[in-house]
């Protein structure tokens, strides 16, 4: 089993040699700069913006990433000459560009030239894809690319008329619905400046300032470094958008100071990761697949965050809330004095972060250009930059380094959407998605619930090892129409499969951030990976709730929006405690499981059990009131 998971698993980061790796800041800060300088408006063809931006991903993940989790980190001249493969393959097609513009796609032939480099461009996406990502996600494109070239000789719904080589060529690279298609071009046009923004702002010391604002903020609190772990995450992560990148920056800090301070290793590990988790679901940014969702749905990019708000912030009350119950069960002590800064001299030194931070989520929240309000936040880090690095030539190579970064943080985004490209191509061209919905709806025998439960278990299968992108573009078009077909409004029906697809990053058995996290805590990935499901428990119930209850998307009047909040907080509050064993006073195996059954009422689409559960959770919160009032008073007479 440990030999299979290990065969299905990607490779590793190479420690590179001097030239190769400068090789990598340059190739990395020359992208990034292109993509930043079209972000603020510079025109460049879109078709050879794509093919720079692939060979730039291509060329990187195969000098950056191992074949094989046990091969040798070190130079590789297979390595090399791939990533010269994936240049020269991409030089290609920029170089052919004005021959390509004038065929008539699927009508005029292609020359025996253009379909060898397509599909030498196809088997390089395919290997870069199993470096990074791991052969999982090979085998499920191999499995579609199969059914195009051989579906024909099937039998009933699933047949169909058959493909020749040059039509699945034609459709999957020189259309807009294959390799190049809307994914790509969303990780490269959009995803990428979001990116170099957490990248440029780590680097100019972004990540103390999150750390120190959520250290003054719980630190002095029970439990205090949990909360700082889970505060300064979400803040970051916001940012980034990236759980593994969450994870290693501020869990660098935050697990080791848990664990210091009484944690248990496995629990440190497990709250950093929920917590980070959560960052790609928290607006401004709410990592890549929001991106993809904007241009998969059509909804403006500032009435997704919107709507997200109140479910990310319900997610991070409940995570706060394990952490807080479980830290007053165990008898956690809040941190020192000497450990906790004041907040007014942490804004008093640090305050200019919040400049770009602050226009980043205006130009967001109030431009109809997500691209070009990130790229506004990259300009407004200058400030920063020049506080930070006095000397000119520092600033410049903090700069270089920085975009160079920002590129590298772009590899498993852009290989994972260049793979997706060729999945939603190969689906377009078959008609599968509809065999698949279909499907879906026989597998749950036409009951609505069903469906959407089925839905929800084809995506966390989909996702076990998969980024957020690639799980969002795939069951976009598998699981999306099924449950619009129910009659769930496009928005909440895409917003549900960013949510679990979000969750992959800890979902056993292979959970990115949880290994992440396993590599800082020295503990068992797996079981963190486990604690963190159930710490981040929400993530998998809030979903199947804005389904049903629209209002916590911030859709209706005032009033419905505001009772559907309060009944969500009420049984997250709820849920956490049953869990945790602990909610004013210490819970008892009855306590807890009527706190179990008011906090799984309170979140049902059934407007009588929601009243029950609202019913039993005020009598329980009134009774264990006064069980800690009259435990007060026992200790006072004693």
């Amino acid at each position: 089993m440990l030999t299979l998971l290990r065969r299905l698993a990607p490779g590793q980061s190479r420690v590179l040699p001097a030239a190769e790796q400068g090789f990598v800041h340059l190739v990395g800060a020359a992208t990034g700069l292109l993509l930043l300088a079209m972000a603020f408006g510079w025109y460049v063809p879109r078709e050879i913006a794509l093919f720079l931006f692939l060979g730039a991903v291509l060329s990187l993940a195969f000098l950056t990433a191992t074949g094989h989790p046990g091969r040798s980190r070190g130079r590789s001249w297979w390595a090399i000459a791939l990533a010269a493969l994936s240049l020269a393959a991409c030089a290609y097609f920029i170089a052919m560009r004005p021959v390509h513009e004038l065929r008539l796609p699927m009508i005029d032939e292609l020359t025996p030239l253009d379909i060898a480099a397509s599909i030498l461009l196809i088997l390089l996406v395919l290997e870069a894809t199993r470096r990074c990502i791991g052969m999982t996600l090979v085998t499920l494109v191999l499995v579609f690319l199969a059914y195009a070239v051989l579906g024909n000789r099937l039998t009933g719904a699933f047949a169909h008329r058959g493909f020749t080589t040059q039509e699945m060529v034609d459709h999957l690279v020189f259309s807009t619905n294959g390799l190049f298609g809307p994914a790509l071009e969303v990780a490269a046009f959009l995803v990428f400046v979001f990116v170099v923004f957490g990248a440029l702002l780590d680097r100019f010391g972004g990540a103390d300032f999150f750390y120190e604002m959520a250290n003054s903020l719980v630190g002095r609190q029970v439990g205090g470094a949990s909360k700082v772990a889970v505060v300064s995450s979400g803040l970051y992560g916001s940012i980034s958008g990236s759980p593994t990148a969450d994870v290693v920056t501020t869990g660098s800090f935050s697990i080791p100071l848990m664990i210091r301070t009484g944690t248990s290793r496995t629990h440190a590990g497990a709250i950093e990761s929920a917590a980070s988790t959560g960052g790609a679901l928290l607006p401004p940014v709410m990592g890549s697949a929001a991106f993809l969702m904007t241009d998969f749905t059509g909804i403006p990019y500032a009435s997704i965050v919107l709507a997200a708000l109140v479910p990310a912030l319900l997610y991070y009350l409940s995570v706060f809330l394990a952490v807080h119950f479980k830290a007053h069960r165990d008898g956690l002590k809040p941190m020192s004095e000497g450990e906790t800064p004041r907040l007014r001299d942490v804004l008093t030194r640090h305050w200019i972060y919040l400049l770009p931070i602050g226009l980043l989520v205006w130009g967001v929240l109030s431009l109809n250009r997500p691209s070009f309000a990130g790229a506004i936040a990259c300009a407004a880090l200058l400030p920063v930059a020049i506080l930070r690095e006095r000397s000119p030539l520092k600033l410049v190579k903090a700069l270089f380094y920085g975009l160079s970064d920002g590129m590298k943080g772009m590899i498993g985004v852009g290989v994972a959407c260049a793979i997706a490209g060729l999945v939603v191509g190969t689906l377009s061209m078959t008609d599968l998605t509809g065999k698949i919905s279909s499907g879906l709806f026989v597998m749950a025998d036409g009951n609505p619930l069903l469906t959407v439960v089925t839905a929800a278990f084809v995506i966390i299968v989909l996702g076990m090892g998969m980024p957020t992108p690639a799980v969002y573009a795939l069951s976009a078009v598998l699981a999306a129409p099924a449950l619009i077909a129910l009659g769930i409004e496009l928005l909440p029906a895409h917003l549900f499969i960013v949510y679990i697809a979000s969750m992959s990053a800890i979902t056993p058995p292979v959970a990115v951030a949880a290994f992440a996290a396993a590599s800082i805590a020295q503990a068992n990935p797996v079981k963190i990976a486990v604690l963190a499901c159930r710490i981040a428990m929400v993530a998998f119930i809030l979903p199947f709730v804005f389904i049903y209850h629209p209002a916590l998307l911030l859709v209706g009047s005032a009033g419905t929006i505001l009772l559907s909040v309060t009944l969500v907080v009420a049984g997250v509050v709820a849920l956490n405690a049953a869990l945790e064993g602990y909610c004013l006073v210490r819970l008892d195996g009855l306590r807890r499981g009527l706190l179990l059954a008011a906090g799984l009422a309170l979140l049902l689409p059934s407007d009588a059990m929601r009243i029950a559960g609202m019913v039993l959770f005020a009598a329980m919160m009134l009774w264990l009131l006064a069980n800690r009032r009259a435990s007060r008073s026992v200790a006072v007479a004693g």
